[in-house]
């Protein structure tokens, strides 16, 4: 019975999409979220907000899609089209170290992290079985633990698709000077504080923004 229902969701969006019916797709899909994966789910809003150059909702979805574990040639290439559009590797290039820092613990997280907790796991467990190695194995197995809690922590980070212009300000208040906009589909990394939320990356964005127009990639 699921099955079924997931094929009909699919053929239905399919209908709908062949005929440039973008608005009623998004409503069916959105009426039938629970009918498909996480993954599927997320790649078909983006799919279907691209149709409709919604630049930044389109990434938001596309790349929930990612978290989940979807992974199709599709879904890159309707990636690397939306982030052109988008100019976002003109807005999110990598200025300073912290950039470069927080960039590669976000890409460790999405895998690199968990393997080599498993291999420093399974090392240790192995050394376990040699009395004269165990001191060697117990470090093994508590820097694999490292690993892992390293990856849940940074994907308790704070990260958001900016869906529309939000002025940068030096305070979390509007009595500060504006230094800057932060142009809509950045993604950026934020720690909140109430109404508002401060931006740690890109560093080229650092400062405050009021707490909406923002959509969490959780």
């Amino acid at each position: 019975m699921e099955d079924t229902t997931i094929e009909d969701v699919l053929k239905t969006i399919e209908t709908l999409y062949a005929q440039k019916a973008y608005r009623d797709a998004l409503d069916y899909l959105s009426k039938n979220q629970n009918s498909l994966s996480r993954g599927v789910w997320h790649y078909n809003m983006g799919t279907l907000f691209a149709r409709l150059e919604d630049w930044p909702m389109a990434r938001y979805h596309l790349t929930m899609a990612d978290r989940s574990g979807y992974a199709s040639i599709e879904l890159s290439l309707n990636q690397r089209l939306v982030e052109s559009k988008l100019s976002v590797k003109k807005w999110e290039k990598l200025l300073s170290s912290k950039d470069y820092a927080i960039r590669g613990a976000l890409l460790g997280s999405e895998g690199i992290f968990t393997m080599i907790g498993f291999i420093m796991m399974i090392g240790g467990f192995y050394l376990l079985r040699n009395k004269s190695k165990q001191k060697g194995a117990l470090a093994t197995l508590f820097f694999s633990f490292l690993f892992f809690g390293a990856t849940l922590w940074i994907k308790s980070w704070n990260w958001g698709i900016v869906l529309g212009p939000q002025v940068v300000r030096e305070g979390p208040s509007l009595i500060f000077n504006s230094k800057e906009e932060l142009p809509p589909g950045v993604m950026i990394l934020s720690v909140r504080h109430g109404e508002w939320l401060k931006v740690i990356f890109p560093e080229k964005f650092e400062g405050w923004i009021k707490n909406a127009n923002i959509k969490e990639l959780r």
